[in-house]
């Protein structure tokens, strides 16, 4: 079976846009992974684009806030990325500046899939795979070779799983993807698509808790700048350094908890280096 008119386009551009040049998430680990990609409405967008700021006092240190991207999730001005563009364009050394740019908001996109990798203990399970934009742009080139030739690799009888290979650790990493070897591809029950998770409320539940005025603050005493308020009216900012900035910023490290606790080994960021922001 075709992929739908609807699909078609919306696959084409995705395909144009990643190419290279509820639950918990999981990612793709090191060797050759196998997934069944979910599409519960053939005729809607099947994945979400994640942006997350990940603001720390050091570059190896434990995140002070976990902010999500209004311009990445939302195409929406994002205030932390204009504290951070200020914040970098005010940088008095190259040490700092370097710093500033770590808190860029760090892109990947989320996908509801089946992990049929070899070893898994619940491929019945549907899960939210996270991968990087790169590695979703070559699963939408593949997608869109199938579709030319006829064929719609996301039925849920007659399509396909999907293998995605990890090498490499760091700048290292190197993600493959291809159909997945093998004629064993499961078909997808409605029980699986019925169990498909909601990507945005995932998103806004984990990356919108209303940490973004303690990620401005933090951004302002940090790098000394007057930085965006929300809910000011346009034009207005942050005074800062003041008595009253200052005491706020300064609680943060004190009463802020471990932001990593729920989050896997693997969520330290950045996702995948090769797509980490450009200065």
């Amino acid at each position: 079976m075709a992929l739908s008119p609807a699909m078609q386009k919306l696959v084409a551009n995705a395909k144009n846009k990643y190419s290279r040049g509820g639950g918990n998430r999981i990612k793709p680990k090191e060797g050759v992974n196998r997934y069944r990609i979910l599409v519960p409405n053939p005729e809607e967008k099947f994945w979400a684009d994640l942006g997350v700021h990940w603001i720390k006092e050091d570059p190896n240190g434990k995140p002070v806030a976990v902010v999500g991207c209004e311009d990445i999730v939302h195409d929406a001005p994002c205030p932390i990325c204009t504290a951070i563009d200020l914040a970098i364009s005010s940088a008095i050394d190259e040490d700092s500046r370097k710093l500033y740019s770590e808190w860029r908001a760090r892109k990947s996109v989320l996908l509801n899939v089946l992990d049929r990798s070899k070893g898994s203990t619940n491929p019945d399970d549907v899960q939210i795979l996270e991968v990087s934009t790169g590695t979703f742009g070559d699963i939408m080139g593949i997608v869109q070779q199938y579709a030319d030739e006829g064929e719609d690799i996301f039925d849920p009888n007659s399509g396909l799983d999907i293998a995605i290979e990890k090498q490499g650790k760091g700048l290292n990493t190197k993600y493959t993807v291809n159909v997945a070897a093998g004629k064993n591809h499961a078909p997808v029950t409605a029980a699986h698509l019925k169990g498909c998770h909601d990507l945005s409320a995932h998103i806004e539940k984990e990356f919108f808790r209303g940490d973004e005025q303690k990620a401005l603050n933090f951004i302002a005493q940090i790098a000394h700048i007057n930085v965006p308020r929300l809910g000011a009216p346009a034009g207005a900012s942050a005074r800062t350094p003041t008595a009253a900035l200052t005491s706020a910023a300064a609680k943060v490290k004190e009463t802020t908890p471990d932001l990593t606790a729920d989050l896997d080994e693997d969520d330290t960021p950045p996702f995948d280096v090769e797509e980490a922001a450009a200065p």
